[in-house]
């Protein structure tokens, strides 16, 4: 093959100018360095380039280059040439090209070079099998994967838990996770360690079918293993947690985040936004995890990640509920000093535990937070709220300048929140018509 003017140019720099002087032996040298050095393009140019005839270490070392460089085709046409001048491959030689063609989704290709090295009296080792493996796998040929692991358990060629990894992984992948599952069994049956990417593989299984819950509990017998190189990563609670908060686990998923922190592994801000929402919603019916929602939401905020508008909302109103008033109405005041969008359930909930309290004052600031600086009209529920609190106090000044508003803006609210003598009780007024003396 004619070598490229500038790949020619390049080799030529490598060499003296009596390239005579060179022997094989010194161009084999020169390769090897080349490899080593991961310049594998200028290797490949050498290899064309020499003048004197290369000996097996110099196909070799080719054959491994162009292997490195994603050429599989060209790596095969040196292996063949390799062979043709009466030079035997090694077994990593031959391996590689199998490895490199069953990467690029050769499979057929690779069972021909793997025949021909049988024919050679060359052995595969179970390196060259997981290739071939993962090449089955790779191009969607799973039962013929799963058929050669069967052979190679019944083979003096012992599989490796690479080997069982490889398979159970692309069951995963296409949706079969129970029979990777069973794979799984089989490799500890031999007395196989699994490894964290044997674990990742079925974690990823499990939440792609839609079972977090599965994925968890698998995630939580990692954790407890003695075992470091099966220990979960941040790829294993990665995966976990956001398939738990994706399904609204949030139980799961709050233990998930705090055995990662435990680990010394960072959530990402995103994750954490998302695990915030889903405690703020748990303190509705479980008081208890407000205290996780605040720290969680302290993390996002520390993170440098900003809360979606939602998770403030969110926020405010699980402090509102959780007896936490003035936190949540600074949390308010943040989001307007930020710009963001109020709920409408957020501020009303906020007003009715500062009307529960008997602040009312504090509950027209928030109101006038809401309607001057934000601009919203209030809902029904926040403004009655408030005229409940005002007509129990007796501040009927105060409750028909309340009122005044609503009218003004359009609400409709009911009688009842102006005080029982001065109205019938039962029925609403929309605001805007006069009141009857």
């Amino acid at each position: 093959m004619e070598l490229p003017v500038e790949e020619r140019v390049k080799v030529l720099d490598l060499l003296p100018r009596d390239d005579a002087a060179l022997t094989v032996s010194d161009y084999n040298d020169i390769l090897s360095a080349l490899a080593r050095a991961g310049d594998h393009a200028t290797a490949v140019a050498l290899f064309r380039a020499m003048p004197v005839a290369p000996d097996a270490h110099s196909f070799a070392t080719a054959v491994q280059c162009l292997c490195r460089q994603g050429a599989p085709d060209e790596a095969k046409l040196a292996l063949d040439e390799m062979v043709a001048r009466g030079f035997r491959p090694s077994v990593a030689t031959f391996s590689a090209v199998v490895g490199c063609l069953c990467k690029r989704g050769r499979v057929t290709k690779a069972m021909e070079v793997l025949d021909a090295m049988c024919g050679l009296g060359c052995e595969p080792t179970i390196r060259t099998y997981n290739s071939l493996v993962g090449g089955l796998c790779y191009v969607g040929r799973l039962e013929e994967a799963l058929e050669l692991l069967k052979k190679l358990k019944d083979s003096p060629l012992t599989p490796d838990i690479y080997t069982f990894t490889i398979v159970l992984d692309g069951f995963c992948k296409v949706g079969r996770t129970e029979e990777a599952t069973a794979i799984f069994h089989d490799a500890i049956g031999m007395g196989l360690s699994p490894t964290t990417f044997t674990y990742n593989a079925l974690l990823n299984g499990h939440c792609k079918e839609g079972n977090p819950l599965k994925a968890f509990a698998l995630l939580m017998e990692m954790c407890g293993n003695n075992d470091a190189a099966c220990l979960p990563d941040k790829t294993s609670f990665g995966i976990v947690l956001t398939a738990l908060l994706r399904a609204g686990e949030t139980s799961a998923a709050w233990q998930t985040y705090k055995r990662m922190e435990r680990a010394g592994f960072e959530v990402d801000g995103r994750a954490l936004d998302t695990l915030a929402r889903g405690l703020c919603r748990r303190c509705a019916t479980d008081a208890s995890a407000l205290g996780d929602a605040e720290e969680v939401f302290a993390k996002v905020v520390a993170s440098g990640h900003e809360p979606v508008s939602y998770t403030y909302c969110l926020m405010a109103q699980a402090l509102a509920r959780g007896g936490e008033v003035d936190a949540a109405v600074a949390l308010l005041e943040d989001m307007v000093r930020k710009g963001y969008a109020l709920r409408k359930r957020a501020y009303t909930d906020v007003v009715r535990a500062l009307c529960d309290r008997g602040r009312a004052r504090d509950a027209l600031q928030v109101l006038v937070l809401v309607m001057i600086v934000r601009d919203f009209v209030p809902g029904r529920n926040a403004f009655e709220a408030l005229l409940g609190e005002l007509s129990r106090q007796g501040r009927w000044a105060d409750a028909m300048a309340v009122y005044a508003a609503a009218v003004k803006r359009g609400v409709v609210v009911s009688w009842k929140h102006l005080g029982r003598e001065a109205h019938s009780p039962e029925e609403p007024i929309r605001l805007g018509v006069p009141v009857p003396q």
